[in-house]
């Protein structure tokens, strides 16, 4: 492991200049209608920090929000369309407004997502979309608004092909992942807030109710909140087993 496990008691003391507060624009999995799809925007003074994935309807529930402005910075946990699918509408209302957007991804899949977009550009101007796309390649860290942004791999389909994102001291976010308890028990801080893929059961690329409760301590599933489920009736399950989920557009406090 590249973080030291010193790593959580150096960053116990949350920064002023962290986000405030999380807002999930969804919180469903790849097939929920109803819950939207999953992508959390961290706030900072009521202002937008940074969007955690764009799905296909990430953009009107942001517009539901901050019905004046576009995300201007974007952290991508893989490359599922439910979670990069709104890029190409995000690029095309950037372009048109002048207004460039700075995507952090980690480098394993930059090579694919600039294929995915290798078509994407305006038909009117001599452009491509990395003119309106700031590609920001991310190993093990990146900073972003004077603070020191962590990612890891997890466990989502094929190894490096999925990434979380760890705020020390403020939040802990898995994106699509099975449990990652030897992760957690060694980079995430007792004040932190867990926000964790997990719906009703689980199944080879993620997580169920039975696989947290096995695979966490309680005092990491105190910690947890969930989002990545299927439907609302889900969460009579997840009361049922004393778990804390994610509501879309429920604003949640990080200190």
């Amino acid at each position: 492991m590249i973080i030291a496990d010193a790593l959580a008691q150096q960053y116990e003391a949350p920064c002023t200049a962290a986000p405030d507060s999380a807002l999930f624009l969804g919180v469903g999995d790849a097939s929920s209608v109803e819950l939207g799809n999953s992508a959390c925007l961290l706030i900072r003074n009521n202002l937008p920090w940074l969007l955690i994935d764009c799905g296909h309807d990430t953009l009107r529930r942001f517009a539901e929000v901050f019905s004046n402005r576009l995300p201007e910075h974007i952290f991508i946990t893989h490359l599922h369309y439910d979670h990069v699918g709104g890029l190409e509408q995000l690029y095309f209302k950037a372009a048109l407004a002048g207004k460039p957007v700075r995507l952090y991804v980690p480098v394993s899949l930059v090579t694919q997502l600039c294929a995915m977009l290798r078509y994407t550009k305006l038909a009117e101007e001599k452009t491509d979309v990395w003119q309106t796309f700031i590609l920001h390649p991310v190993s093990e860290y990146f900073w972003h608004q004077d603070l020191k942004v962590y990612t890891y791999p997890v466990r989502h389909h094929a190894p490096n092909s999925a990434f979380a994102l760890h705020l020390p001291g403020v939040m802990f976010y898995s994106g699509d992942t099975r449990p990652i308890p030897e992760l957690l028990s060694h980079v995430s801080a007792k004040s932190e807030i867990i926000f964790h893929d997990c719906a009703v059961a689980g199944n080879p690329s993620h997580s169920g109710i039975d696989d947290l409760l096995r695979e966490y301590s309680g005092a990491l599933l105190s910690r947890l909140c969930v989002y990545h489920y299927h439907s609302a009736s889900d969460r009579a399950h997840f009361d049922r087993a004393g778990l804390r989920y994610a509501r879309a557009l429920s604003a949640i406090h990080l200190r």
